[in-house]
């Protein structure tokens, strides 16, 4: 009798953890991530600018840029006349990778077009979101007023086209 009743308990352990695990192995996974609550998606901006730095972090591939003026001859610079740094984060640097985003296909130097969501807080810095991402061929930069993907011979990274810029709601 008592070899029958330890028989039950263990078939009932496990019956139990087999269910526990089933449930583990059906249940969608967690994606640990952090708040973009800092950049404001309602609105883009599109940048052409210069590589300055990359960094691919493990979670967000970041790229360090000065942007360039309307008339493509000239960086932005702030109130003290240095080069104004923008840094703009992206998706994980594995999926950069992914896209041909890499810090050797992104050199210092680089004249690339993008849009992003700003910081909330006015610093220069951003979101890549959804936009597309074009590199000036080496040596050439857009016509005034234009960007990277309007230039022949520009390469595309990953899918998306440049957005199109909107009025910040919060000026």
């Amino acid at each position: 009798m008592a070899v029958k009743r330890a028989l039950a308990a263990t078939t009932r352990i496990v019956a139990i953890v087999s269910a526990v695990v089933s449930v583990g192995l059906l249940a969608n996974p967690a994606h640990a991530h952090h708040s973009y609550a800092m950049y404001d998606g309602s609105v883009y901006r599109v940048f052409t600018g210069v590589v300055v730095r990359v960094i691919p972090n493990a979670a967000h591939f970041e790229i360090h840029f000065v942007p360039l003026n309307q008339d493509r001859n000239a960086l932005v610079r702030d109130d003290k006349g240095e080069p104004l740094v923008w840094v703009v984060q992206m998706e994980s640097a594995g999926q950069s990778y992914k896209e041909g985003i890499t810090k050797e296909s992104f050199p210092q130097g680089t004249v690339f077009s993008m849009g992003l969501h700003p910081r909330r807080d006015g610093k220069p810095a951003g979101d890549r979101g959804m936009s597309g991402l074009f590199q000036c061929p080496k040596g050439a930069k857009p016509q005034p007023g234009k960007h990277c993907d309007s230039v022949p011979g520009a390469k595309a990274f990953g899918t998306g086209e440049l957005p199109k810029e909107t009025a910040d709601p919060h000026p």
